[in-house]
Order: C-alpha cells, then structure tokens, then sequence
C-alpha cells in the first residue's frame, strides 16, 4: 500500500512542479493583465462551437456591437442613434437572461476522470435504465 500512496504523491508533485521539474514559464504581468487581452479572450469564447448556434455568449456580443454602432452613429450625427440603442440594449438583456435561465454545466472531474455524482448508490440496473432513457 505505501508504495501505491508514494507513487500517487510523486504523480502530483511532479504536476505541480514540485519534483525535479523546470518551474512553469510566466507570462509577463502586463500581459497577463492585458484588458485588450481579457476582451479577445471572450470573444474567441463566444465565438468558439458550431457555426450556426445561437449561444448566450453570441447574442450578449450581438447586443453589445449595436451599442458600440450607437455610439459611433451618435457622434456622426446619423437618425438611426435611438433604434440601434435600444436594439442592441435590449438584446444584450436577451443575452443575459438566457445565461440565468440555463447556467453552464460543470463537470466535475476528479484525477482526469468525470465523476457522476448521481450515480453514487445505485445498482447497475438502475444505472442501464437512467443511460437508456436519458433525454
């Protein structure tokens, strides 16, 4: 057994960095920093799935792209200002009730394998039924 928890500890010291291993490379406080960088970030996150779906993140970016337009219409003086506001505020309220309305799902992992907390107690039987049925 003591071999089994030394090799188990090895294992994660050597993922920390904290056995014999060159320590992570990090990237430079302004960029990490970087509010440009943060916005890329979300952006790529948005964008990122299948081409076509409509997303919470999508249609928050959608909403927010009309506001920007708004603003660069105001300041040209163009009729279209108060439509295009309202447009993309209102969408990017859509937006954000489709992400209260469906949070993300978290995946809980434990040693690189999901763990499925509903399974805990359950015969196999029940288990084969609840896979065969599932939505």
């Amino acid at each position: 057994m003591s071999s089994k928890y030394q090799r188990e500890i090895e294992d994660i010291l050597e993922k920390s960095g904290g056995l014999g291993s060159e320590p992570p490379r990090r990237e430079p406080k302004r960029e990490r920093r970087s509010f440009r960088r943060l916005v890329w970030l979300y952006v790529k996150q948005s964008l990122s799935g299948r081409p076509l779906s409509i997303t919470p993140g999508r249609v928050m970016l959608v909403g927010f792209v009309l506001l920007l337009s708004a603003l660069i219409i105001g300041v040209f003086n163009l009729g279209a200002l108060g439509i295009v506001a309202w447009a993309g505020l209102i969408i990017f309220i859509i937006g954000y009730a489709m992400v209260l309305a469906r949070p993300p799902k978290i995946e809980k992992r434990w040693r690189g394998q999901t763990i499925d907390m509903n399974a805990q107690g359950e015969s196999w039987l029940e288990r084969m039924r609840r896979k065969v049925f599932r939505r």
